[in-house]
């Protein structure tokens, strides 16, 4: 049988339904492609399984998931995914592959970062467009699909919620002044004209944790001191699109 369980948002939001099946599990594993998680968070999972995840790479999540579908057939297999498990693309892979092998899986939920962002910047869910990702840029891949997104929804009167990169290989989740530069790139590139200095961001870090903080600050006032703040932490941010007065009212705590 394969498992797969909803960490939440500070990788603590696990649920009784889910702590149990994971007590029954005899292989328990940690995804830690799709997501970057500390070494305390990775020790306060593992006292709050009572078990000791091993820790998946990108192969083992991709050109090796069948392995994993292979060994769900003779045991149970938890597989602990931070957020909600059926968020990223790359698990309702691994259970179509399960689906396909007769094996039988189940599906623990928890607190996702859209749901967490969202209700905390007091915005109405109904009037978010398209989710996007700020991505980290090489020198041979510079893709600037995430302004063309925050474009259409500004146009359409929609919220954009953008998440930020995170480098698997390196371990390294991208800071505020690297979205920045790449938000400003992006938009001279297309000549959208969106990220003038008055542009207003909802900047988020560590969202659902103790640490969390929420900042509502025009783009030109992005310093030294609000760079700092939210160093270190897990960002994203929301993009407003046409603001109600109850929304206004709602961004003004920040």
């Amino acid at each position: 049988m394969l498992i797969l369980t909803g960490t939440g948002v500070n990788n603590r939001d696990i649920s009784q339904l889910a702590i149990e099946q994971i007590k029954q599990a005899d292989e328990l594993l940690l995804d830690l492609y799709t997501n970057h998680i500390s070494k305390e968070e990775l020790s306060n999972l593992s006292m709050l399984c009572a078990k000791e995840p091993k820790l998946l790479s990108r192969s083992d999540l991709e050109e090796n998931a069948g392995q994993i579908v292979e060994r769900a057939k003779r045991a149970k297999i938890a597989i602990l995914v931070s957020g909600d498990p059926l968020i990223a693309t790359t698990h309702h892979t691994i259970l179509d592959l399960a689906a396909k092998a007769h094996v039988e899986y189940m599906v623990c939920h928890s607190s996702s970062i859209f749901s967490a962002a969202i209700g905390e910047s007091g915005l109405d869910i109904y009037k978010f467009g398209p989710t996007t990702t700020i991505t980290f840029w090489s020198e041979k891949y510079r893709p600037v699909s995430f302004i063309d997104a925050i474009k259409k929804n500004i146009d359409n009167a929609q919220h954009t919620l953008a998440l930020f990169d995170y480098h698997y290989e390196e371990q390294r989740r991208m800071r505020l002044g690297e979205a920045i530069v790449l938000l400003h790139a992006a938009d001279e590139q297309r000549g959208h004209g969106l990220m003038d200095k008055e542009r207003m961001l909802l900047v988020m870090g560590d969202i659902g944790k103790q640490t969390q903080q929420i900042k509502y600050v025009q783009l030109g006032a992005v310093d030294k001191e609000v760079l700092k703040g939210f160093e270190g932490k897990t960002l994203c941010m929301i993009v407003p699109g046409k603001l109600s007065f109850a929304e206004e009212d709602a961004l003004k705590r920040f």
